[in-house]
């Protein structure tokens, strides 16, 4: 397996002559993925492993690891999202061939010859985040009151209920005039 990495790859003759990378890439020379982050200090780790299967398709395996900084959609803080994506992919030319693929392999659509390895990491990467980012609700800043600050919550909440007019007054009006 090489550690010296090309800017674009034939995935279709590594796969032929057994050939693989591995390495280290730094968060903020990823550029999609650094606009997702709240920090790119750090790398990424990856090894991908090229070969053909038992039907002659073109395949990746490998793995990538990173910790990414993310901001938590709860707390707006830093959270640390571990990841270590496993990789099992297959190297498709047209849309069609990912239907005949097994569920359990993901396809990865190469219209020409060549592929820029980097993006490969990027987008394995990108897929490990989470929808909308946030910690555990004990871990977050937002999910632990003191019982001071939960009583002021819970007291202001019963202000605000008695406040409001009720919506459906006008409702009961109507009814019992007929």
């Amino acid at each position: 397996m090489s550690s010296r990495l090309p800017e674009f790859i034939d995935p279709r003759r590594l796969a032929s002559q057994g050939g693989g990378y591995s390495g280290t890439v730094k968060l903020a020379d990823l550029p999609r993925l650094s606009e997702a982050l709240l920090d790119t200090a750090g790398n990424a780790g990856f090894s991908l492993e090229f070969y053909r299967d038992n039907r002659n398709r073109a395949r990746i395996k490998g793995e990538v690891r990173a910790e990414l900084v993310l901001e938590c959609q709860r707390c707006l803080e830093a959270l640390v999202l571990p990841v270590d994506a496993v990789l099992d992919l297959a190297v498709i030319q047209v849309p069609e061939e990912a239907d005949r693929l097994p569920e359990s392999v993901d396809p990865v659509w190469v219209e020409e010859d060549t592929l820029r390895l980097l993006d490969l990491v990027e987008d394995e990467l990108i897929l490990a985040i989470p929808q909308v980012p946030r910690h555990e609700p004990d871990d977050c800043g937002t999910g632990s009151y003191t019982p001071a600050q939960e009583e002021m919550v819970s007291q202001g909440q019963e202000d605000d209920a008695s406040d409001r007019p009720n919506p459906f007054a006008v409702l009961a009006g109507l009814k019992s005039d007929k």
